[in-house]
């Protein structure tokens, strides 16, 4: 008989799009689950969905709780599996119909911990993205994961498209009040695992939105990107010094990801603009020598040379040229 698998959803004001998620789970060729749909205090009427849901199909569990955040709903979620394995999907994405057969065939034919997928982005006019076009099968230690999360190289920080065997989250929880809880949370799993297998078959569906934490406007909150990335480096050098250039382009990403951020905000925080900048020069003789460093990186460190202003510039060029 096939193992129990737990699907955690964490829920919040996606009432246009929830069916659709929740459907493309209890649509998977993989029946053997336990999707957990978590109302993290949805002011709409994502709550009443959830029930109805759960009235329909026994595999579907809805519980209810006051607004913690999707870290704290994740974890209720954590705290109610009972599968073998864990997967999790967010409430506004949805999952093509082998997602989760298409994991754990992966898992099991390479005897691994984590299996992950690959992605495609959908924006809101409907037009999709490839993320990654490798198609090839990558087994890898704890090591080997670690570093290629760190360049973005076809393993991703990522909570969502991946499969997890659930001894894995002993002792590890999403950190709760925090943004960007994938890069506080993935590299403890990862290194906890014996070996790690990726491959890039698009299974996930990201939607793209205006509000979402890496589009919206900039905040302050936003700066937990750059905690998160220097917690997870500070990690990896400690126990594999030879990681640190690795290490150390998380961080540089975690900096430039934000100060982009903030040049596409309508006011500019001189303070944060300034400490980015100084984390960001600090980097740079890291970057600059390390071979693996991405062309993009490379381009935008030229461009901070020549002042924020240009580089401001420069990113608002490519932003619009990427989003065609």
């Amino acid at each position: 008989m096939e193992p129990l698998i737990s699907v955690i959803v964490p829920v919040y004001k996606v009432e246009k799009s929830l069916r659709r998620c929740i459907d493309s789970l209890i649509g998977q060729t993989y029946q053997q689950l336990q999707i957990i749909l978590v109302d993290d205090g949805s002011p709409d009427r994502c709550g009443e969905i959830c029930d109805i849901y759960s009235h329909k199909d026994k595999r579907v569990t809805a519980i209810h709780q006051r607004n913690c955040g999707l870290s704290a709903a994740r974890n209720t979620g954590i705290q109610h599996a009972q599968g073998q394995y864990y997967a999790f999907v967010d409430s506004d994405d949805y999952v093509a119909p082998d997602f989760i057969s298409f994991l754990y065939t992966l898992m099991c034919e390479h005897d691994a911990d984590i299996a992950s997928c690959g992605a495609v982005n959908v924006e809101i006019s409907g037009k999709q993205t490839v993320v990654d076009k490798d198609r090839s099968v990558h087994v890898m230690d704890s090591h080997e994961a670690l570093e290629r999360m760190c360049y973005n190289d076809g393993f991703y920080v990522t909570t969502w498209d991946k499969l997890y065997k659930a001894q894995l989250f002993e002792g590890i929880r999403f950190p709760e009040g925090k943004l960007f809880e994938d890069t506080g949370t993935t590299y403890k799993l990862v290194d906890k695992a014996s070996k790690i297998v990726a491959c890039c078959e698009p299974k996930y569906y990201y939607m793209i939105s205006p509000d979402s934490i890496t589009t919206s406007a900039f905040t302050m909150a936003k700066l937990d990107y750059v905690e998160m990335a220097d917690n997870m480096a500070a990690y990896i050098m400690e126990k594999y010094p030879d990681l640190r250039a690795a290490a150390q382009r998380k961080q540089m990403h975690a900096c430039f990801s934000t100060l982009c951020q903030l040049t596409n905000s309508s006011y500019r925080n001189k303070e944060v603009e300034r400490n980015l900048i100084a984390r960001i020069r600090a980097l740079r003789p890291s970057a600059m020598a390390d071979p693996r460093t991405p062309k993009r990186d490379r381009a935008a460190i030229i461009c901070l040379m020549f002042g924020y202003h240009f580089f401001s510039f420069a990113w608002q060029v490519y932003f619009r040229v990427k989003k065609g």
